[in-house]
């Protein structure tokens, strides 16, 4: 009776992760599932230490991107492990009901995984409906696990296309990595400033894409984009920090996405990384001359309506939203932080008159 009942209570514990997790996520509940578990606190943590030892950006970004789907293959282990032991102590319990009985737990483990993995074992045979139909349940169950991961893996997928199409858009305008002054000074540029709203925009429904799936998926966040030098995080902090000149450079600016991204992307920033429980960094603010070059670049960009010196109070001001959070974030997942201000110019063709 002691079987029956821990393999009962170990199939439907299981059973709700996976349902929880691939069919119904939820953030809020991340605690009691066996994802968060194991990304977070068991393979993730010495995962980082070992890619820290790597030199090379490039082999340490190669080896950092074999972590996320790492895991997704470990965790489909996990779950036809688990489910293979809670339907053998089942079958263990009732091992008068098969020909020839079950003499070890061992053989009932043996039994449990033909069938979880649809093999079948010949040389043992049902002698009640109670053993046929744990076999068959077995056999269903198996099925289901491994239909749902390659149902999570095209989820996953699709969410990482949609993440990164943004991200690599950013990267074309403003460099890799990104800085917040390079987009600001390649919209302007192109005489595109009214463009910007646009822009952030995109970034807004971006942000709530991100706010959506990342904290449903854990495993989400630690895909790597294919640059080496930039990740979604490093994007997203480029783009915050271009709100947060604009509006320190020019505070009566008529641009409503901006300010409704800036929220957005400073809240996900902040529930990520309480999500997390990160501890955030106390940061320092620019230099004066830092912050000097790159007045001097947003007055040549036409943004500035304030002075540099209350412009710089309002950009400290700003910062502090998300800097903390983004900082902590970035040094958890191993993401490079966005520079204030790059050197990068977006080239683009030009065709002579006649």
């Amino acid at each position: 009776m002691m079987f029956l009942i821990f393999g009962i209570a170990l199939l439907v514990l299981v059973l709700r992760d996976i349902f929880q997790t691939v069919v119904v996520p939820r953030g809020k509940i991340a605690g009691y599932r066996i994802a968060p578990l194991l990304v977070h606190n068991l393979v993730w943590p010495p995962f980082r230490y070992a890619a820290s030892k790597i030199g090379s950006a490039a082999w340490r970004a190669e080896v950092l991107g074999l972590f996320a789907p790492f895991v997704l293959v470990m965790l489909l282990t996990i779950w036809i492990c688990l489910l293979i032991a809670a339907f053998g102590l089942i079958a263990f319990a009732l091992d008068s009901n098969f020909s020839p009985p079950l003499d070890s737990l061992l053989t009932a483990l043996y039994v449990s995984g033909s069938s979880v993995l649809t093999l079948g074992a010949s040389e043992f045979t049902t002698k009640s409906t109670a053993a046929r139909f744990l076999l068959l349940a077995a056999a269903f169950v198996g099925m289901f696990v491994t239909a749902s991961v390659v149902s999570l893996l095209f989820t996953l997928i699709g969410a990482i296309h949609r993440r990164e199409i943004l991200v690599s858009i950013t990267a074309n305008i403003a460099g890799s990595p990104a800085s917040g002054i390079a987009v600001l000074e390649t919209y302007s540029l192109l005489n595109g400033q009214k463009s910007l709203a646009d822009f952030y925009d995109e970034w807004h429904h971006w942000c709530a894409d991100i706010s959506e799936s990342h904290k449903a998926y854990p495993i989400l966040p630690f895909y790597r984009s294919n640059d080496p030098l930039t990740s979604w995080l490093t994007a997203l902090g480029a783009v915050l920090d271009s709100m947060a000149l604009l509006f320190s450079a020019n505070p009566d600016m008529d641009c409503f996405p901006a300010r409704v991204t800036y929220h957005f992307g400073s809240q996900l920033v902040n529930d990520l990384a309480n999500t997390w429980k990160l501890e955030l960094p106390e940061l320092q603010a620019p230099s004066d001359e830092e912050f000097h070059s790159v007045y001097l670049r947003l007055q040549a960009a036409n943004y500035c309506s304030h002075d540099e010196k209350a412009a710089k109070e309002n950009f400290a001001l700003l910062r502090k939203e998300y800097l903390p959070a983004h900082r902590a974030l970035c040094q958890y997942i191993a993401a490079s932080h966005p520079p204030l201000s790059t050197e990068y110019r977006l080239q683009l063709p030009t065709l002579q008159r006649k």
